[in-house]
């Protein structure tokens, strides 16, 4: 369903699979189970709305859509029509981080106290080849810019590891690196969650066209008893003790396992990991964050649509 025919008929024939030329086509064959929807954000509904007339299961990219009012409306529909609704939040599936979800959950660290996140700090989207992003500067199309587009995924592994939902936030967004750019670039917001831990997120545009990997992802929690870092979700862990230190090395895995979990949710009919709700509540926080750095206020959740 790609809108550029010519890059859908070459990746098809890269991967011997078949293309489609419009969404309806391909979502009235009955070849087709499941879509995947990586489209400009404010697309999401409408795919979701016809994808869901003709059954089909739904992965669908982040932010689930650009107000809370379509988010609902998305939940509604699938739960409607028994499809299946997953966000792919890779976090979620990145092995040290899955790691340090145990470890918490076993008490390694003592009691959580704070939580630091960069996820993700990534390169400018105009550097990506081979394909249009210039909806990605477009508000409309995209619900914001660089902040909007890279905290989804922190935002939401920083629900998971506090176990908790948030209380408030305080943000400062905006257009910071790249002048020539209409939208926002980068930010950094501070989450109070109810259960009192506090979470700091940075996000953005903001690594160089020279550094070495498009993304970085980072975090640094701290408990009363020890303190976990991932300097990089790809590569090592370390846990920090009383007794000792403990580093573990992984690889990258956390694609294939959003696909397993995806079928596996659609073979065993249930819920998947992350839910049609979880992906609103990143949604309400990144709302909430744009609406505390235009205004310079704390903003208490929940939120409405208003940024």
């Amino acid at each position: 369903g790609d809108i550029n025919v010519e890059l859908a008929k070459s990746d098809a024939q890269r991967f011997k699979v078949k293309y489609y030329k419009d969404i309806e086509e391909c979502l009235s064959s009955e070849e087709i189970e499941a879509i995947y929807i990586g489209s400009e954000t404010n697309r999401h509904l409408e795919i979701v709305e016809l994808a869901t007339q003709y059954r089909k299961h739904i992965l669908c990219d982040k932010p689930i859509s650009i107000t809370l009012k379509e988010a609902d409306k998305i939940i509604k529909m699938t739960r409607s029509a028994k499809a299946k609704l997953m966000v792919p939040f890779n976090p979620r599936f990145m092995i040290p981080i899955m790691k340090a979800k145990k470890d918490i959950e076993e008490n390694k660290i003592g009691d959580l106290i704070y939580i630091y996140t960069i996820s993700e700090y990534g390169k400018n989207p105009s550097l990506i080849k081979g394909f249009d992003t210039n909806w990605l500067f477009n508000p409309q199309k995209s619900g914001g810019g660089g902040f909007a587009d890279t905290a989804p995924h922190g935002i939401d592994s920083l629900r998971w590891l506090i176990n908790s939902e948030v209380k408030a936030v305080y943000a400062d967004i905006g257009n910071k690196i790249f002048p020539n750019l209409d939208v926002d670039d980068i930010g950094t917001v501070i989450i109070e969650f109810k259960n009192g831990v506090i979470g700091v997120l940075g996000a953005g545009w903001a690594n160089p066209e020279s550094y070495p990997t498009w993304l970085d992802i980072r975090y640094e929690m701290l408990g009363t008893k020890g303190f976990i870092d991932i300097s990089k979700p790809y590569h090592d862990l370390a846990v920090y003790g009383k007794e000792k230190m403990v580093r573990e090395y992984w690889w990258r895995n956390d694609v294939r396992m959003i696909l397993d979990e995806f079928i596996d949710c659609i073979f065993e009919d249930r819920d998947p990991i992350i839910t049609g709700e979880d992906a609103r509540a990143s949604l309400e926080i990144i709302l909430a964050a744009y609406n505390s750095s235009k205004n310079g206020k704390v903003i208490r959740l929940p939120v409405t649509d208003t940024k």
